[in-house]
């Protein structure tokens, strides 16, 4: 399948060379670019999104203001782009996700993705797909990439709700045990006392466990930034229209805003375990 990724971030990479791997055809394209030259030898490397040849578009861009701009420059579909296939990586709100399907008509899929580069790179990670049932099935080649896809229904958005609620899931279970680690730590407890604890425990699933060791990395490095965290809980909190409290999701949020604003705002989300102190 003829493919271009657009947007070379830590996931759009991990997702082209993955593509790469298993026989696709690739484009890429990057708005800075020495993202994209590295991939010069194996891939078509793009000077511009409307240079787009491939049948298929998939976009791995940070957030909705990245994925708007691209997308729908002016508020309109790219006219390069109306006879292609459109999909959306990104976790994004819902909303876009409709405004996407609206401007793309039936050639648009939402296909979140969840986990990490790592396990893009490997096939481990899972699609998390709504859109039109025809889409979907010539998207086929695509999914199989990933050991795992997930149908969410013929509403784009739905797949958004899905990968949400997902993150919410990570991203308030790591601020829980980032405050586990704070409190050991004010009561003397050594940093490899806390993580034999942490690696030992029932209490945490695979997704919380990955991040054990990065709490107690002092650089914090990764690819899941401390503001797109605090991102994707104010997208979950919207998800709630009646205005009902969820104080557990709105303290981490806060949470993340806060080290963010402290000077972790280009680390890891593991950075979170720094509330209160600046790098």
């Amino acid at each position: 399948m003829r493919i271009a990724v657009i947007g070379l971030g830590g996931m759009g990479s991990a997702l082209a060379e993955r593509l790469l791997d298993e026989g696709h055809e690739l484009e890429v394209w990057n708005r800075s670019t020495e993202r994209s030259a590295p991939f010069a030898p194996r891939a078509r490397v793009l000077g511009d999104p409307d240079a787009v040849g491939a049948d298929v578009v998939v976009l791995s861009l940070a957030d909705d203001a990245s994925v708007t701009a691209v997308a729908r420059p002016d508020g309109r579909p790219r006219a390069a782009w109306t006879d292609r296939l459109v999909v959306n990586t990104a976790t994004v709100a819902p909303a876009t996700e409709a405004e996407l399907a609206e401007a793309y008509g039936d050639r648009f899929v939402a296909a979140p993705i969840l986990g990490a580069p790592q396990a893009v790179r490997t096939g481990q990670a899972r699609w998390m797909v709504g859109g039109p049932d025809d889409a979907r099935e010539a998207l086929t080649p695509l999914w199989a990439a990933f050991a795992t896809t997930t149908v969410a229904g013929t509403a784009p958005e739905r797949a958004a709700v899905l990968k949400l609620l997902s993150n919410q899931m990570l991203l308030a279970g790591l601020a829980v045990v980032a405050e586990t680690v704070r409190l050991g730590r004010a009561a003397g407890v050594g940093d490899d006392a806390l993580t034999d604890l942490l690696h030992g425990s029932p209490m945490l699933p695979p997704g919380l466990l990955n991040r054990v060791d990065g709490l107690v990395d002092p650089e914090h490095a990764g690819w899941f930034a401390t503001p797109l965290g605090a991102k994707d809980l104010t997208h979950a909190l919207g998800l709630a229209a009646d205005g009902a409290p969820f104080p557990v999701t709105a303290g981490a949020r806060d949470a993340y805003r806060r080290v963010a604003d402290e000077g972790w705002a280009d680390a890891d989300v593991t950075a979170v375990v720094e509330l209160g102190r600046r790098p």
